[in-house]
């Protein structure tokens, strides 16, 4: 019985053929090139059980998992990777801050781009774009404080009239934005409207009320003024902040240029769109085409990612128009620099 054991326990070992390893590499770059991803990853996982430290196959494993959107065995990877000194540092680091990018784990990012620059990891000719992209996750790690306080307050009773301009500091009117989340807002409507009406308010507040009026379903006609433009709607007919015909048209015009080509540079591009989109609500730009929109994103997040394109080619290549482009990238940078209320 124990030589059958032993017979069965050697015909299951598989003595691989000189070579396979690289020949498994190289089938599986094929397949990536061809964006057979499926195919190269399962490839790559054949060729790591025979050469597991190679970086080339390591490599092609992480970027076949993030085309396939399974973002978080490619993370661990990554980590794996860092940890072992497997690979191109740089590279391996550039690939786990877009994965952390698409887990929206803007944290984890903030942490590791310090820890980049504090180090002096980082390239001279690349430290610009790290800091950009340190800002952007700042501002996105702000962003979604800032959601997550007014999703989880507890239902606080409000007591007296409300008037927000009386308030010291934005982080005042946040908490009491918040609060009107989980009450009845009709009693205080011409309070909310009053900081509609405000020219000098915080735009990411007034878009804050204007989806507690329409989740509330208050069909009030109500002014508000953003950005120098103002206009009367019924929130209740209001479309929903995600689904605006702006980041809708944008995103189209994009993902059709973007998304096979360079789905990471899409995710950043989107993640940025619809922080704008959530400011502007419910005002959408109109002064330039959608195309010209999303040639310019295309633009900006290919800068920070430290790949600069030039206008005119993206101009060519969204049919747009480069003077628009070029002052539609201006107003973005203007976007950029409104600040959110500290929790």
């Amino acid at each position: 019985m124990r030589g059958k054991n032993k017979k069965a326990e050697r015909d299951r070992k598989v003595i691989p053929f000189p070579g396979l390893a690289k020949r498994l590499i190289d089938l599986g770059l094929d397949a990536l090139k061809d964006k057979e991803y499926k195919n190269a990853a399962k490839l790559f996982n054949q060729a790591r059980e025979l050469d597991p430290d190679n970086p080339e196959l390591n490599i092609g494993l992480v970027v076949s998992w993030v085309e396939l959107g399974v973002y978080k065995e490619a993370k661990e990877l990554c980590r794996e990777l860092l940890l072992k000194g497997i690979g191109d540092y740089f590279q391996v680091v550039n690939i786990y801050l877009m994965i952390l990018l698409n887990l929206n784990e803007h944290e984890e990012m903030i942490h590791t781009i310090k820890a980049l620059l504090e180090e002096k990891q980082v390239p001279p000719d690349k430290e610009e774009q790290f800091y950009k992209m340190l800002e952007f996750c700042e501002r996105a790690l702000e962003e979604t404080d800032i959601l997550d306080v007014t999703a989880d307050l507890d239902d606080d009773t409000l007591t007296g009239e409300l008037d927000f301009l009386a308030q010291k500091s934005e982080q005042e009117q946040l908490l009491l934005i918040s609060q009107l989340a989980h009450t009845n807002i009709r009693p205080y409507l011409m309070e909310v409207q009053s900081f509609l009406g405000n020219p000098d308010a915080h735009p990411f507040l007034k878009t804050l009320l204007l989806n507690i009026l329409k989740e509330q379903s208050v069909q009030e006609e109500t002014e508000i003024h953003k950005f120098g433009r103002s206009m009367k709607v019924n929130p209740d007919h209001l479309p929903d902040v995600m689904h605006t015909e702006f980041l809708i048209q944008t995103l189209e015009e994009l993902e059709s240029r973007l998304s096979h080509e360079n789905p990471t540079l899409m995710e950043f591009a989107q993640s940025l769109i619809e922080r704008h989109n959530f400011v502007l609500y419910p005002f959408e730009p109109h002064e330039q085409g959608f195309n010209d929109w999303a040639a310019a994103y295309h633009f900006l997040t290919a800068e920070y990612q430290g790949e600069p394109a030039a206008i005119a080619g993206l101009a060519k290549k969204y049919s747009g128009d480069p003077e628009n482009i070029n002052e539609i990238i201006n107003r973005i940078r203007k976007f950029e620099e409104i600040s959110y209320p500290i929790i």
